[in-house]
């Protein structure tokens, strides 16, 4: 019997001394950040009880104003503004619905289109995109366009345009009255991606404006 007592106290102490040892082994782990909690340590020069608390995280500071460019990246040029350009040349614009073909490439709530008016009558249409996309959508637009060639097709102009002083520019124009019934050109220039058509004897002063549009 005391055998028996002997034997259900060592083992008994056994158990005990494994939980600690498994408590001790469980609490020596790492914890995921979420569950961190202050962590309670002795200064130890007056016993005191020191509360360590996480570090408050810092926000980024903003730039200020007039800071060094070359640190931050210089910021892409923006397209001239379309209205103003429009008034320079003496066009007046119309919003009479016509058949644009951007709006069947890019998104059609991206899509500026307007009816040009010269002395009160049409001299075509303008039809532009601003996106990081235009590349994209040129490329998708040429692709369409030349699987889309009628016989009729005349006057085919695709080309890259790189001008001294100037930023590079895509150009596509071309007359197809089996795809529309007036000239079409297509440029892409930064960021934007225009679309005009012409009626006959209006090449000039559209053109002119297009060099305007695309500096």
């Amino acid at each position: 019997m005391q055998s028996t007592v002997k034997l259900s106290s060592g083992l008994l102490t056994f158990l005990l001394l494994l939980g600690a040892a498994d408590a001790v082994f469980v609490e020596g782990l790492p914890m995921q950040e979420q569950d961190q909690k202050p962590i309670a340590l002795h200064d130890e020069d007056d016993g005191k009880v020191v509360e360590q608390k996480k570090p408050t995280p810092v926000a980024p500071k903003k730039p200020t104003p007039g800071q060094d460019q070359k640190s931050q990246g210089v910021a892409k040029a923006k397209g001239p503004n379309v209205q103003k350009i429009l008034q320079r040349h003496s066009f007046t614009t119309s919003t009479t619905p016509e058949k644009i073909i951007l709006s069947q490439i890019a998104p059609k709530d991206q899509v500026n289109s307007f009816v040009l008016l010269k002395n009160g009558d049409r001299a075509g249409s303008i039809a532009w995109v601003s996106s990081p996309s235009v590349k994209r959508y040129y490329l998708m637009l040429k692709e369409a366009l030349h699987g889309s060639f009628t016989p009729e097709v005349r006057d085919l102009l695709d080309e890259t345009q790189r001008r001294e002083g100037h930023p590079t520019r895509n150009l596509l124009t071309f007359t197809d009255p089996g795809l529309l019934p007036e000239r079409a050109v297509f440029v892409r220039v930064r960021e934007r991606l225009y679309e005009f058509h012409i009626t006959e004897g209006s090449s000039k002063a559209i053109f002119n404006l297009i060099e305007d549009l695309t500096r």
